[in-house]
Formats: C-alpha cells, structure tokens, sequence
C-alpha cells in the first residue's frame, strides 16, 4: 500500500506540474506564432531535430540502469555522468562541424544560425539528466515536477519576451538554453553535486554490467526518436520548411497528453515496478494500463475533435493548415503511452533486449510507409505516423504477454472502458458544433465543456470499476500520513 501510495503521488505531482507547465506553454506557442513564421518556425525544427539526434546518437541509456537499479554502487552515478557529458561533447562538436553540409539537403538553408546556441542548450540538459535521474530512483517526483515546471515557465516567458522584442525565431533557441540551464542549477542543487561529481573508482564487474543493461536501451531510445523526430526530416524533404513548421506545431499540440500525463505516469511506474514482488507485477501492469486509459483517451480524442475550432479561433491564418494534422495525430497520444507503460514493465524486468528489437521494427515501419507513402500529401504523412505507433503498442502488449504471461486480452481489455467512455464525448462535442454554427470563443469552451460531461457521465456507466479504482488511489495519495 505504501508503494501504490507513493507511486500515485508521484504520478500526480508530475502530472499536475506538467499540465500547468504545458498550459501555460501554449498559451506561449499562441503568442510566439504572431511573431515567427511558419518557415522559421520549420527551421528551428530541423535544427533542433538534428541537435536531438546528435545527442541521442551519444546516448547509452545509463540514466536508465540508475532508475532501474536502487541498489547499484555509489561509483555508478559518477561513472554514468562523465560517459554522458563526455560522448556529448564530442557528438554536438562534430554536428556544428557538419551543419553546412546537412542543410541543403534537408532544403533549410537557415536552419544553421540556429545550430550552435541549441547544441549549447543540449549540452546544458545532458549535464542535468543524471541528477534527474537519482531523484526519479529516489521517488522524489514532487522535486521533479517542480524543477520541470520552473525551468519550462521561464524557457516559456523567455520565448515570449524575446519574439516581442524582435529576435524572431532566435526568442525559441534562447528560451531552450535557459529552461536547461535552470533544470542543471536545480537539479543538481536537490540532489547534491556530491551524489554524481565526486571520482569513485569503478567497483569490479560494474562496466560490464552498467553497459550490459544499458546499451540495448541506448539502441531502442535512438529508434524511438528517430521515431518522434525524423519524420520532420523527411516533411521538410517532401514538402519544404513551411509545412515542416505546421507539422511540427500539429505533432507537439497533439502529443500533450502523452507527454504530460502518459510519459510522466510510465516514468513513475519504472522505479515503482522494480520494487515490486515479481508475482504482483501482470496484476499490477494491467491495472495501470486501465488507469492510464481513462486519463489520456478522452483528452487525445476530446483534442483531436475539438482541434478545426481550436485552431480556427486560437491562430493566426497563416497556421490554419494545423486543424487537420491535429485531428489525424492526436491519436498517438492513444498508443504512445502504453508503450512506455509497456516498456516500464519490461525494464523492471531487466529484459532491455526485445525492447530495441521493437523499436527498431517501428521506425523501420515509420520509414518505409513514409516514402512508400507519406509524400502524396501532408494528411498522407500523419496517417502513417499514426499507424505505425498503433502497430507498435500492440506489439508492446503481445512482448508482455510472452516474456510475462500478461494475457493479451486482459491488456486490450483494461484498455477498452476507456475507448468505449470517450465515443459518446466525439459525438457531443459534433452536436455543440452543429447547434453553434460559426467558430468561437464560446463555442470552443462549450464544445470543451460538453465534451468533458458527457465523458464524466458515461466514464461511470462504461468504466465504474476504473473510475472507483482511480478515485479510491487519489484519495490513498491525498491523505495525510498515518
């Protein structure tokens, strides 16, 4: 009980501050389109999409083993930030080298004035990213979230008040060095620099054992990006920096509720899994796929179908392009994150392998539908996105039933009190639309305020035992200590 307890704590204080992080982020993304164009707005994206990529290229996945492992050696945090500073450095170095070779190619010729102040920034999060980790093996969510959400306020008010002040796409690479550089102070002052700054020798065996572990993550991280971010690439490649930019503001709009309730609940449940008897883990897993269901599918479909008033009265005409791209992507925020629930399990179970063999399959499956595919028309390209991350999720549920004999059925069926609760909330929101005619202000909150009700009512007749489990562990969590 006092796992579930701290588990669901942590999950909603990371929720809760990335939520209001977010919120107030897009309300910063409104402002900031006024001000940057949808062709340096795709720039910027190339860019950042390559920074990304250099950095992940020299990613190991050692972050990953200090969550895993509570237990590991005090030289292992010592040992897994030199490794991950140092391969930085060296990865970031060589793209600022190579950076006017690769724009033309990718028909972003600007994109460069971008590089060098975003591989900074870079730099900067990869120094606070095993700091973060310690807390997250520590189950100090509570610090977490209020580290994110400081350093994403300030990155969020930097960008507004530089893009006013006149320095355009620039405002977004400079809101990125100081949401880094406040997530490095920060973190690093919870945790204590001596918890990853002092030189410890290396125990016997540890090298073996850290790399062992962390490699097959480091391999399946690269793919899962490459699965986020490469498909930016090959837009600007198709169809140029302008529905590059569009693109790439749908995908980020539609991946909130991932990000921000589904990202943050799977990396609660990586240090609570591996706490747990391993007897009580399918039970468990399937549990908290239910859980994850009723939060993050009426808030992906409530987006997608609220996404053409959304857009229509929130942006500037010039991003009008966003609404249908948004309506097609706000389903990965459905499949994305039971894969990381998945992939949670799955690490606390110590078997990294398979789960780089399924995101190599994904992005393989990305990659050839993106050509086959995806250059008929920008919808085209979503339409793939969007298939290949609900293929993978099935086969994240089909990897647990094997290694751990969590019955395929039981997962899929967790999962569909949620999708069944969220269809009478499509067609109340269509209703509210129809009645109300022209887009709005008002129409847009009622078309949210209809949704959300109807989703609460039918969320008790279709979901009542998620809905009472859910209820009963908030109020576990809320309640003061014994």
């Amino acid at each position: 009980m006092s796992l579930v307890r701290d588990t669901v704590r942590g999950a909603l204080w990371t929720i809760l501050a990335g939520v209001g992080s977010r919120a107030f982020g897009l309300v910063g993304t409104l402002i900031v389109t006024h001000y940057v164009s949808p062709g340096d707005y795709g720039e910027v994206a190339v860019a950042a999409v390559l920074v990304m990529t250099a950095s992940q290229l020299s990613t190991v996945g050692l972050g990953q083993y200090l969550v895993s492992k509570p237990d590991a050696p005090p030289s292992a945090a010592f040992v897994a930030n030199l490794i991950h500073v140092s391969f930085g450095v060296v990865a970031l170095g060589t793209l600022l080298v190579l950076g006017q070779r690769l724009a033309p190619a990718l028909d972003a010729p600007g994109m460069t004035r971008f590089l060098a102040g975003l591989c900074f920034a870079a730099l900067l999060e990869r120094a606070s990213f095993v700091p973060e980790r310690l807390l997250a093996r520590d189950l100090r969510f509570g610090s977490i979230g209020v580290i994110r959400t400081v350093a994403d306020v300030a990155h969020t008010t930097t960008c507004i008040a530089l893009a006013m002040g006149g320095l355009g796409a620039a405002a977004l690479v400079w809101g990125n060095v100081v949401r880094a550089a406040l997530r490095l102070v920060l973190a690093g002052g919870a945790v204590g620099g001596r918890a990853f700054l002092t030189p410890r020798r290396p125990e016997p065996g540890l090298m073996r054992e850290l790399f062992g572990f962390a490699l097959p993550i480091a391999l399946g991280s690269l793919a899962g990006f490459a699965s986020r971010r490469w498909d930016n690439l090959l837009v600007s490649r198709f169809f140029g920096p302008a529905v590059t930019g569009t693109y790439n503001l749908a995908y980020n709009l539609a991946d909130v509720p991932a990000i921000h309730v589904g990202e943050q609940i799977g990396d609660v449940l990586l240090p609570s899994f591996a706490r747990l008897n391993q007897e009580r883990r399918p039970a468990a897993l399937v549990r908290a796929l239910g859980l994850l269901a009723l939060l993050v599918f009426p808030m992906a479909i409530g987006l997608g179908v609220v996404a053409p008033t959304l857009v229509s009265v929130l942006f500037d005409p010039l991003w009008q392009p966003v609404a249908p791209m948004l309506v097609v992507l706000s389903l990965l925020s459905m499949t994305r994150p039971v894969s990381w629930v998945v992939a949670s399990y799955v690490q606390a179970l110590g078997r990294t392998l398979p789960l780089m063999w399924l995101e190599l399959a994904k992005l393989a499956l990305l990659v050839t539908g993106l050509i086959g595919f995806g250059r008929a028309s920008p919808l085209t390209t979503c339409a793939v996105v969007v298939v290949a991350y609900a293929v993978h999720a099935l086969a994240s549920l089909a990897l647990v039933a094997k290694l751990d004999r969590v019955p395929l059925l039981g997962s899929l069926g967790s999962l569909a009190p949620a999708a069944a609760s969220s269809l009478p909330l499509v067609a109340a929101v269509l209703a509210v639309r129809s009645a109300l005619g022209a887009p709005s202000a008002l129409s847009l909150c009622a078309e949210i305020a209809a949704g959300a009700l109807v989703y609460a009512a039918s969320a008790r007749l279709f979901a009542r035992g998620a809905v009472r489990d859910l209820l009963g562990r908030l109020r576990e969590a809320l309640a003061r200590e014994p």
